[in-house]
């Protein structure tokens, strides 16, 4: 749906809109450098100082829905980690509502990777549990642990499962220190047995759980939407980049537009700012489809009265 709205013109629009600015703009100083005798540029750069804060705000603004157009296309990538037996099958099975990981007592049960899905306000959740990581001689445990670390590293969330009834192990503290930088919630879980636990100072988005009973899903559901602000990413709405191409293209622009402001701070000559602005124009147009030259001349005639 994403993709199919922006051909209809979402993006397409406000890329318009954007580029209809930098047009009327370039086309003044090309104008005026051409005939410098009746059109001045004296003090064009102050008005250009608001014209071009504006135009990097716009293109802000777009570069900041990537992530949002990257979850509407490919959902949440959450992996579920912690040590054996802190709880994490029985965590995914309430998660996505169905039986996905064999739960039992025994430590290690989960060997590899067990994946499910859910969807929150609309959004795709898809999570991993993933094999208890703790030392082991175990060769097929083993290989479990190593590919529960790389899903860690590939992951947009990780949910971290502490047992409230033990104490801290080394383990648990290395699992803390590696998702530490991490988009990350702590869940501590079988909160219905004694605390042993004693968490390290100033946690953050920490969520208790029982995962005997469905207490405590609705909080962590709810924190996941509060972490990626999914009440405010609106399916209805897909004014979002969501391929790469268009990123990188509107990436570049932004730094034409940053060497502009940066140009105007030094105070340098007006057609060298000029050069800034059709270069974001060029690579906003590479977006949509539409070059600068046609453009260019269109609006010569148009605004300017060039060869009347």
């Amino acid at each position: 749906k994403s993709s199919v709205n922006q051909l209809k013109g979402s993006v397409h629009k406000k890329i318009k809109e954007i580029r209809e600015e930098i047009l009327y703009h370039t086309a003044f100083i090309e104008t005026a450098l051409d005939d410098p005798e009746h059109i001045s540029v004296d003090g064009y750069g102050d008005k250009l100082r608001g014209v071009v804060d504006k135009l990097m705000a716009e293109i802000k603004k777009l570069l900041d829905t990537v992530d949002n157009g990257r979850i509407i296309r490919e959902g949440i990538k959450t992996v579920i980690v912690g040590k054996p037996n802190a709880g994490k099958s029985s965590l995914l099975n309430y998660l996505v509502g169905e039986e996905k990981a064999i739960v039992t007592n025994v430590a290690g049960t989960t060997r590899d990777i067990v994946e499910g899905q859910t969807y929150i306000d609309g959004i795709l959740i898809k999570f991993i549990d993933t094999a208890g990581i703790r030392k082991t001689d175990d060769i097929v445990e083993k290989i479990g642990v190593e590919k529960s670390l790389k899903a860690v590293e590939d992951a947009d969330l990780i949910i971290l499962v502490l047992n409230n009834n033990e104490e801290l192990t080394a383990e648990d503290l290395e699992i803390l220190e590696k998702t530490k930088d991490k988009q990350r919630i702590i869940v501590i879980n079988k909160k219905d047995l004694e605390r042993n636990i004693k968490l390290p100072e100033n946690l953050e988005n920490v969520v208790e759980t029982d995962t005997n009973s469905i207490e405590g899903i609705d909080s962590l559901k709810s924190k996941i939407k509060e972490m990626f602000n999914l009440e405010k990413i609106t399916t209805k709405d897909y004014t979002y980049l969501s391929n790469s191409r268009q990123i990188s293209l509107i990436t570049k622009a932004y730094q034409s537009i940053l060497s502009a402001e940066k140009s105007l701070n030094e105070s340098l000559p007006i057609d060298l700012i000029a050069i800034d602005l059709k270069e974001c124009f060029d690579l906003l147009g590479q977006v949509i489809g539409i070059s600068y030259t046609d453009e260019i001349i269109d609006n010569l005639f148009e605004n300017f009265c060039v060869g009347k």
